[in-house]
């Protein structure tokens, strides 16, 4: 299967996972608003994901990956499998032991006489949703190993089990008052999350994969806990910085962890459609070319992320900050999601779209890292940026609430991508490749004269339409014409010669879907 295809599959799983996350996320904010049960509901839900990309996903992964490949490669499929049977044994019992230490401290927080009903409701929902930490976890893991064996597509329709499971307990429960529907929403991110560590359990099987409880020791082992322990620190910094933010959110209002939450969710959608898309089909040929020894085509690969980001995400960024109200009002303004709760996402909203190309880019650059097994210097990098990320939400939070929280984070990103491309400059020849080329440049133009067409547009249909009818006009004529103009320019500023590295996988695509 060709890198494109993998790509535009996994890009259709993704955003299929997305658009069911977003229909999840307008059903839950026209049901209890930006208020402080949706607040105290997104905060406990923080905690298992924050273990999920502290131990399921980030470093585990980063780790796991190179040295299974290499495993994989070397001495087959069977010796894999063991590896990956250590390791899991290994997960399950730090899950199990976390999962029983945060039960006491959360029960404890429940009884304690001085706990206000806020945080006593913050800290029940918390301990329900706790034991999800350990599907999510096992799921993210095995996801990561599927697609070493070019398996994308179950991964990443996976998580629309989830939003389906958290859809139905909305709309089920929500009739009982909101109350009822945040504790709906608790059973159903349990029974998603099972279903989703079930279908990727099954899928695996059917390579021949048998679990193992295995806690014995090895040189693999040995390798793997050596690479992640240093990247556990660092993505452990990077969890704490987005917990530390949300509860530094909660104490400064009811509403702004729901107001961060929605801001942080619109922006990821263009993530999810080909930025993740990409990584997620780069960072094993990464891998994979590292083990094998060639520079020459780990360098090629390298670049063609780059560049395929940057394609995808300039355009993007451009487009939502110029459609961004219209977007908000006609996916969220219903129910009890008012005027008042739009005027609080606006502005967090458009620092979080601003900040799109500086997050899209450092996690690629941190793939490059993992890819040489190198997880010291992307934690140093973290902690750094944990730093300035607390420092600045401190120094923003108490005179502009979340969107001084949104600021901080911008701030901390753009120094801490500063730092992740020149370490690699100077550390690594094979990835020294600018980014602000010509190419950059009329990528850049291109998608500015596309924003500034769109933004016209938009404000046309606002003569001639009026409510919904206008959002959905705007966006249902904007959104694809902004596509054609996009491309249209791009073809014509790069032309033929400057697009020869993306022909050969065009040309690959064509041929496999001709076939099939």
């Amino acid at each position: 299967m060709g890198v494109v295809r993998n790509i535009l599959g996994v890009s259709c799983c993704t955003f299929l996972s997305r658009l069911s996350g977003l229909l999840r996320d307008v059903l839950i904010f026209s049901s209890l608003g930006t208020g402080e049960l949706n607040s105290a509901f997104l905060l406990a839900f923080t905690i298992p994901n924050l273990f999920r990309r502290l131990l399921g996903e980030g470093a585990l992964n980063s780790a796991l990956i190179p040295i299974f490949s290499d495993e994989y490669h070397r001495h087959g499929r069977e010796q894999a499998f063991i590896l990956l049977n250590k390791v899991l044994s290994r997960l399950i019992c730090v899950l199990a032991g976390i999962i029983v230490i945060g039960l006491i401290f959360l029960v404890g927080g429940i009884f304690y006489e001085h706990t206000s009903e806020r945080w006593r409701v913050c800290f029940v929902l918390s301990a329900i949703l706790l034991p999800y930490m350990f599907f999510i976890c096992l799921t993210a893991v095995l996801s990561a190993i599927l697609n070493v064996f070019d398996k994308f597509l179950l991964a990443a329709s996976n998580s629309i089990l989830l939003n389906v499971s958290m859809i139905l307990a909305v709309v089920v429960s929500i009739y009982w008052g909101e109350s009822a529907c945040v504790y709906g929403l608790c059973l159903g991110v349990l029974i998603g999350g099972a279903l989703q560590m079930a279908s990727l359990w099954i899928g695996l099987k059917q390579y021949g994969w048998r679990f193992r409880f295995d806690r014995g020791s090895s040189g693999r082992i040995n390798e793997f806990q050596r690479l992640f322990f240093p990247g556990v620190i660092g993505a452990a910094t990077v969890q704490v910085n987005i917990a530390v933010s949300r509860l530094l959110a909660y104490f400064v209002s009811s509403s702004a962890v729901s107001v961060l939450y929605l801001a942080n969710r619109l922006t990821e959608l263009p993530m999810g459609i080909l930025v993740i898309a990409v990584m997620t089909v780069i960072f094993p040929r990464l891998s994979n070319f590292e083990a094998r020894g060639e520079k020459a085509l780990l360098r090629v690969e390298f670049g063609r992320g780059i560049f395929m980001i940057l394609v995808i995400i300039l355009p993007a960024t451009v487009g939502l900050l110029a459609l961004d109200r219209t977007i908000l009002d006609l996916l969220f303004h219903w129910g009890q999601f008012g005027v008042q709760d739009m005027d609080r996402v606006l502005p967090v909203l458009r620092i979080f779209i601003f900040s799109l190309p500086f997050y899209a880019l450092s996690t690629h650059f941190i793939r490059g890292y993992h890819s040489k097994k190198d997880t010291i210097r992307p934690m140093i990098f973290s902690f750094i940026n944990c730093a300035t990320n607390i420092i600045c939400t401190i120094g923003f939070m108490f005179y502009f609430e979340a969107v001084g929280i949104a600021l901080a984070n911008l701030l901390s990103v753009i120094f801490q991508m500063f730092l992740l491309y020149m370490g690699l400059n100077r550390r690594y020849e094979e990835f020294r490749i600018p980014i602000l080329t010509v190419k950059f440049f009329k990528v850049l133009a291109v998608s500015l004269l596309m924003g500034a067409i769109v933004v016209g547009l938009d404000r046309v249909s606002a003569i001639y339409f009026f409510g919904k009818m206008r959002d959905m006009v705007s966006l249902s004529i904007n959104v694809p014409l902004g596509i054609v103009i996009y491309f249209g320019l791009l073809y014509s500023l790069l032309g033929q010669k400057n697009l020869n590295e993306l022909k050969p996988l065009i040309t690959r695509l064509v041929k496999k879907l001709r076939k099939n």
